[in-house]
């Protein structure tokens, strides 16, 4: 009788663990398909900080309307539905472009047609921002934000969840780089310098590191060398660009001198100022492409890269 009863006891109590682990695996997967729903959710949009603080995104935005940005997006395989005119202008791209709308120069109605689920912008204007956010998530991203192509790319790359493109990319335009610096060096010495020259409108300008005229390309990427009142008064100090008289350009002139004449602008290439330089002596001044060095974005400074190298090599082999 004892014995019958320890046996219902046992079997009772194994019956009642049964009943426990069932419903705690119940449990256990009801907790975790709703963590999976959460998951997906907040896989949904993403909080990026910006200049107005932090703005919630799609994670995976279908409709992008882009002005000043259309190349870095385009390396990271996001075509967007719509760009200004002057990014769909940019001659580095021009095999890239198809099938992005025009939204002019920031036509509100036009973009408001594109239906977009976000907005990047570099125009900084506050009235820009307040329109641009009635219509989807906005981010703007002021000119001279990134202060070479791996900020640009890899910030970009974050954003968007793209972060394994950002980085095959920046590695393939690493080699590319470095291949152009090896050319140079078999035809320019360390201690050969580079200026920048502008000549825009009526004004006259010297260029530095920064978004203007190729500067990137030339002292960033190619690290060719600055003449010392260029490396002092603009790249130590971070200006990407300063006026200065034209009789001044002497004091600013390298070995080498590439000349950017634009908006009407022109140096008068039979002053005797000018004709004293040694670039000018020795037939070392280049003529800039607007259309070519005007553009800084990754895609372009690879470019400028190249064709300034070119430029260089081929100068230097007539000799």
């Amino acid at each position: 009788m004892l014995k019958n009863k320890s046996i219902f006891l046992f079997c009772l109590l194994l019956i009642m663990f049964s009943i426990v682990m069932v419903a705690c695996n119940k449990t256990e997967d009801s907790t975790s398909k709703q963590q999976n729903n959460e998951n997906k959710e907040e896989k949904a949009t993403r909080v990026v900080k910006t200049i107005h603080g932090d703005i919630e995104i799609p994670s995976k935005p279908k409709r992008i309307v882009v002005d000043g940005y259309l190349p870095t997006l385009l390396l990271l395989d996001e075509k967007p539905v719509g760009a200004t005119d002057s990014d769909l202008e940019n001659i580095h791209i021009q095999n890239l472009v198809t099938g992005i709308d025009s939204i002019g120069e920031n036509s509100k109605e036009k973009i408001l047609e594109l239906n977009p689920d976000l907005i990047i912008s570099a125009n900084s204007e506050n009235s820009a921002f307040e329109d641009f956010s009635k219509i989807a998530p906005t981010i703007i991203i002021p000119y001279e934000t990134y202060k070479d192509a791996h900020e640009e790319v890899t910030a970009f790359g974050e954003m968007l969840g793209k972060e394994k493109q950002a980085q095959e990319w920046l590695a393939s335009f690493d080699t590319k780089i470095e291949e152009q610096r090896e050319k140079i060096k078999k035809v320019i010495s360390a201690n050969e310098t580079v200026s920048i020259f502008g000549a825009y409108n009526k004004d006259f300008y010297i260029y530095g590191d920064g978004i203007y005229r190729g500067g990137q390309a030339i002292y960033k990427q190619l690290q060719l060398t600055p003449p010392e009142k260029i490396k002092k008064e603009l790249i130590e100090t971070g200006d990407t660009f300063k006026q200065i008289s034209f009789e001044a350009l002497n004091d600013y002139a390298g070995d080498y001198i590439f000349l950017d004449q634009s908006y009407g602008g022109k140096l008068d290439k039979k002053n005797s100022m000018w004709n004293s330089m040694d670039a000018v002596k020795n037939d070392r001044v280049f003529d800039l492409d607007p259309k070519r060095f005007w553009p800084y974005d990754p895609i372009s400074v690879l470019a400028q890269s190249e064709e300034i190298a070119d430029l260089l090599v081929s100068k230097n082999q007539e000799k």
